[in-house]
């Protein structure tokens, strides 16, 4: 397929999958906020924090794969407290992703307009 059969287009998917068939450099925006560890078992299965840098990895290289060299990666996720301490497995994601040559910024602000404020 070319770039042109994907514009403006919803697919839906495994994204590992579905990103095989995109073309190189087609991308200029993918915002993924894949299940947190251990989180949401019933919805997503849920993924051990011991094995979410592998998990998560192949995902990653074909988001790079696809990613205009100016398009931007936006990965919400959050840490895991575990036997009362915070995981390192956030951590150990950005340094195998840099290993990948992504660039790390931290933070970003996201501003929910349709969040429910109770009126009393």
């Amino acid at each position: 397929m070319t770039k042109k059969d994907y514009l403006d287009q919803i697919i839906q998917g495994d994204c590992e999958k579905v990103l095989e068939d995109l073309p190189d450099n087609s991308i200029d925006l993918i915002f993924t906020s894949p299940p947190y560890a251990d989180q949401r078992t019933k919805t997503y299965g849920g993924i051990n924090p011991n094995h979410y840098v592998d998990w998560f990895l192949p995902k990653a290289a074909q988001f790079k794969r696809v990613l205009k060299p100016t398009g931007t990666f936006i990965l919400n996720i959050k840490e895991r407290v575990v036997d009362g301490e915070r995981h390192t497995y956030v951590i150990d994601l950005i340094i195998k992703m840099r290993e990948q040559g992504w660039l790390w910024t931290e933070g970003y602000i996201w501003h929910k307009k349709n969040s429910q404020i109770e009126k009393r």
